[in-house]
C-alpha cells in the first residue's frame, strides 16, 4: 500500500503539479488485496493444520501436489517464493562455504535477493521479472565453482522444508536448478580448465612467469601484508612468528608453483588439524592471493593458474576426503552405499536402470551402436557411483570426463538418466531419502559428463 501510494503521488514539493494517478492506485489497492486474501487463505491452512497437531510444515507434506500446474504455482507463488529466497540467504551470509561471496554492503545484498527472486518466478513459470541471458555473464567473473553451487543447492534443499514447500515440489525444484549449474559456474570452469591445460605443460613456465624464487618472494611479501590485516582471518596469526610462518609458506608455494623441490617440513593436514580452518577461511586466502597478484600486476591467466595450484590444497587443510568420495552425505555414521545396502544394492538398482536407459526413446540412440559393450559400461557406472556413495572409489572424475567427452551429452540427456536412476531406486525398494542423498551425489558428475 506504501509502494502504491508513493509512487503515485507527486515529488515533495510539487502538490500542485499533477494530479493523483487515480487509476494507478486502483489498480495497486486490487493487487493488494488479492495478496491480502491468499495470506488470509494461507493463514487459514496454517491454523487448521494446527489444530490437527500437523502445524503448517505437516499440513504441506499432507496435502497434494498439482504437477499439472506450473512450478511457480506448485511453489505458491510470489510470496512463498519471496519466502525462500529470504530463508536462503539469510543462511547464506553465515555459511562458512559461500559467506565469503555475500560480504557486501546491505542494499546491495538485497538487489541480489531481488535479482534472484525475479529470475526464480520466470523461470519457474510465473511473471517474467529478469532477463535470463543475464544469468552467465554476472557470474562469469566469479570464481563459483560446483562446491559453492552445492553450498547453496543444500541450502535450498533445507529452506524449503521451513516454508512449508511440498517435498515432491522441493524434488522437482531442485533437479530445475541443477539445471542452470552451467550458467553459474561456466567463467569459473573455463578459466580452470585453461590454466590446467597450462599446468599440464608442466609447472615450470608458471615458475618462470611468477618471476622466479625472487617473484614469489614479492607476492608472500604482499600477500602476508594484506593477511595480517584482514579482520577475517588475522586471528589465525595471533602469537604466531609471522615471519617463520611466511618463510614456510614460501618454501612450500615456491615447489607447488614449479619452482625447486626443497619444502622439507610436515604435512599440510598435520599442521592444521587444530587451527580450524574453514571454507570460508579458505576463501578468503584465496581472495587475498588474488588481490596480491593483481597489485603486482601479473596477468589473470597467471593468477587463474596460481589458483588451480592452490585449491588442491583445500581437503588436506580442512580434513576432508577428496575425489568423489568426499560427495558422500554420512547420516548416522553410515554413507549411501551402507544406506543403500552395499555394493550389490548399488549394482542391482545399475542394472534396472539400464533396462530402462537401452528402451528411453530420449537417450537409447547412445547404447545401439554400443550393445556389446553395455555390460562393461553398466559395471563402470557402477564403480562410479559406489565410490561417489563411500565406497572404494576406483573410476575418478578426470576418467569420467575423458569418456564422455566426445559424445555429445546434453543436459537433457543427462536428465533422462538421472530420471531412470531415481526410479530404479523405487523399484529397489530403497528408502526415499537415501534415494536424494544418492541422486545429489551422482548429480556432482553432470558436468564431467556434458563437457
Amino acid at each position: 500500500l506504501k509502494i502504491a501510494v508513493s509512487t503515485a503521488l507527486p515529488p515533495p514539493g510539487q502538490a500542485n503539479a499533477s494530479s493523483l494517478n487515480l487509476a494507478f492506485v486502483r489498480k495497486e489497492l486490487s493487487k493488494a488485496k488479492e495478496n491480502v486474501l491468499r495470506f488470509k487463505e494461507i493463514v487459514k491452512s496454517a491454523a487448521e493444520a494446527g489444530e490437527a497437531g500437523g502445524g503448517r510444515m505437516g499440513k504441506s507434506k499432507q496435502q497434494k501436489d498439482d504437477k499439472s500446474r506450473t512450478m511457480y504455482e506448485r511453489m505458491g507463488g510470489d510470496l512463498n517464493l519471496e519466502a525462500l529466497v529470504e530463508v536462503v540467504y539469510g543462511k547464506a551470509v553465515v555459511d562458512s562455504r559461500v559467506r565469503s561471496f555475500f560480504e557486501i554492503n546491505a542494499r546491495k545484498l538485497q538487489t541480489i535477493r531481488k535479482k534472484m527472486f525475479q529470475f526464480l518466478s520466470g523461470f519457474l513459470g510465473g511473471p517474467k521479472l529478469y532477463d535470463s541471458t543475464n544469468v552467465k555473464p554476472s557470474h562469469y567473473h566469479m570464481n563459483i565453482t560446483d562446491f559453492h553451487f552445492d553450498a547453496m543447492w543444500d541450502l535450498y534443499a533445507d529452506s524449503m522444508k521451513e516454508v512449508g514447500i511440498h517435498p515432491d515440489c522441493a524434488k522437482d525444484f531442485l533437479a530445475a536448478m541443477n539445471r542452470v549449474r552451467k550458467d553459474i559456474t561456466t567463467g569459473c570452469t573455463v578459466r580452470m580448465e585453461l590454466a590446467q591445460k597450462n599446468m599440464e605443460k608442466g609447472k615450470d613456465g608458471l615458475f618462470k612467469r611468477l618471476d622466479g624464487e625472487s617473484g614469489i618472494r614479492n607476492i608472500m611479501d604482499r600477500f602476508f601484508d594484506q593477511v595480517l590485516v584482514d579482520t577475517r582471518i588475522k586471528g589465525f596469526f595471533m602469537g604466531k612468528n609471522h615471519d617463520a610462518v611466511k618463510e614456510g609458506a614460501r618454501i612450500y608455494l615456491t615447489e607447488a608453483f614449479g619452482g625447486p623441490k626443497i619444502y622439507k617440513g610436515r604435512e599440510l593436514a598435520e599442521i592444521h588439524t587444530a587451527v580450524g580452518v574453514s571454507d570460508y577461511e579458505f576463501d578468503c586466502f584465496l581472495l587475498n592471493m588474488e588481490r596480491a597478484m593483481s597489485g603486482l600486476a601479473f596477468d589473470d591467466e597467471t593468477v587463474d593458474e596460481v589458483i588451480v595450484c592452490l585449491e588442491p590444497i583445500r581437503p588436506s587443510l580442512l580434513g576432508r576426503a577428496r575425489g568423489l568420495a568426499a560427495r558422500a552425505k554420512v547420516v548416522d555414521g553410515q554413507t549411501v552405499l551402507e544406506r543403500m545396502g552395499g555394493e550389490q544394492a548399488v549394482e542391482g538398482v545399475v542394472e534396472t536402470m539400464f533396462a530402462g536407459l537401452i528402451l528411453d526413446a530420449r537417450i537409447r540412440s547412445y547404447f545401439e551402436g554400443i550393445k556389446d559393450r553395455i555390460s562393461d559400461v553398466r559395471q563402470k557406472f557402477a564403480a562410479v557411483a559406489v565410490g561417489g556413495f563411500g565406497g572404494a572409489t576406483t573410476i575418478g572424475e578426470k576418467v569420467v570426463r575423458k569418456a564422455h567427452y566426445g559424445m555429445n551429452i546434453t543436459d537433457y540427456h543427462f536428465d533422462a538418466m538421472m530420471e531412470n536412476f531415481y526410479c530404479a531406486c523405487e523399484l529397489m525398494d530403497i528408502e526415499k531419502e537415501v534415494i536424494v542423498d544418492a541422486t545429489d551425489v551422482l548429480w556432482m558428475v553432470r558436468n564431467d559428463v556434458t563437457a
